[in-house]
């Protein structure tokens, strides 16, 4: 009678007597972990916010709790020896796609992957219970042969191209050959992409996977296509924060994406007068804009390529604008002259918090994008046997 009872309230109030959904994350690790603290963390690119926390005791661990919706979240365990200096390098970190579900979490505790690269073999735990994860994986899954073709190119065209490149040996024909088979392998993974994110947008597996278009430094895809995932996010999420934040996000994506126009931006020249960018790109002909600076090693290390792409193309109307983003003037001008940067030469001292930055999204240094005839972003990432491959299309 008491049962019933309760039950006539439930449904008097409005409200359902059964259980509300709400995660349980069972965590097992094996290996000396004893103690280990452990966190749960949400994943807000590129922050993380920490939702949970608590230790390992006999080898177990469990977070629970209620999610909105599912996200992508992170363990992390603090592997630091108790009583010595704390280093984020011995901190595991395993994401995957956290649900209102009962999820079991499993690893050992000594090849677990961590935050920061290591030399030492790593695995990454057996996550089971969430079905966003499982599509995540299947995602991974079904590009795995590419990726690993695509990775063992890249080690052979570092082997045979890039190494020898350091010391002035350009093994042209190879590195084409090489830079080649890489795209044809980028580009049937990209075709993945696409098509896993047109039809999967309704998740939150597909809507992260269209964000990271824009979080990645170059914008991979056209002013078209991102008008197509705008539509499609729209309609999967409509007045919902995820359609605006996926709007403002596409916005800015637009200015840099492959197929428009280079934003234009004011510089300084050599000789400290400001100018703006769109005096130096060329009406009707290829130039590549380069961005560098005087202290980045890897920036160095690529000059001397350029030198040969500008002396074997600049007759044929191939320009090089390079960028620098060096704040101090005089390490500028003085590491052009050490490299003999014959070619168009302008300054952002705003290093990376000036409009290089800002506008173009440049994160880091180098950075290469070859414009078309009309000024458009024709081709990103344009370094060592990619812009060989590249300009011997255009003219050769």
């Amino acid at each position: 009678m008491r049962t019933v009872i309760i039950v006539l309230a439930c449904l008097l109030a409005g409200y359902s007597c059964q259980k509300a959904p709400r995660y349980v994350v069972n965590g097992k690790i094996s290996g000396n972990a004893e103690g280990m603290k452990v966190t749960l963390n949400r994943i807000d690119y590129p922050q993380l916010e920490l939702i949970d926390s608590t230790v390992i005791k006999d080898g177990k661990f469990v977070f629970e709790g209620v999610l909105a919706e599912p996200g992508y979240y992170t363990i992390q365990i603090d592997r630091n020896p108790k009583g010595e200096e704390f280093s984020p390098r011995n901190v595991t970190n395993s994401p995957f796609y956290l649900e209102n579900s009962v999820i079991s979490f499993s690893g050992n505790i000594d090849s677990l992957p961590t935050m920061y690269w290591s030399d030492k073999p790593q695995k990454a735990p057996k996550v089971t219970g969430s079905a966003m994860e499982d599509l995540y994986q299947k995602f991974q899954a079904d590009g795995r042969e590419l990726r690993n073709r695509s990775s063992d190119l890249y080690e052979q065209y570092l082997e045979e191209y890039h190494r020898p490149a350091l010391d002035g040996i350009f093994n042209k024909e190879r590195g084409i050959e090489l830079a080649r088979a890489m795209e044809k392998l980028e580009k049937q993974l990209a075709d993945m992409k696409w098509e896993f994110v047109k039809n999967n947008i309704q998740t939150v597996v597909g809507f992260d996977m269209a964000k990271q278009y824009f979080q990645d430094m170059y914008v991979r895809i056209t002013p078209g296509q991102i008008d197509e995932l705008e539509t499609l996010v729209e309609k999967a999420w409509p007045n919902t924060e995820k359609a605006t934040e996926f709007k403002k996000m596409a916005e800015v994506g637009k200015r840099i994406a492959v197929g428009a126009k280079y934003p234009d931006i004011e510089l300084v020249n050599p000789e400290g007068k400001k100018v703006k960018l769109s005096e130096y790109v060329p009406a009707g002909k290829y130039a590549m804009l380069e961005f560098w600076a005087s202290w980045c090693g890897p920036c160095r290390g690529e000059i001397p390529h350029l030198r040969e792409v500008y002396k074997e193309y600049k007759d044929k109307g191939f320009e090089i604008i390079s960028i620098s983003i060096d704040r101090n003037d005089a390490e500028w001008k003085k590491a052009m002259k050490e490299e003999n940067m014959v070619w168009t030469q302008l300054n952002d001292p705003g290093e990376f918090n000036g409009p290089v930055a800002k506008v173009y999204n440049v994160q880091g240094v180098p950075t290469c994008i070859l414009l078309d005839k009309e000024g458009r972003i024709f081709k990103t990432d344009m370094r060592g046997a990619q812009l060989d491959a590249v300009l011997e299309e255009i003219y050769d």
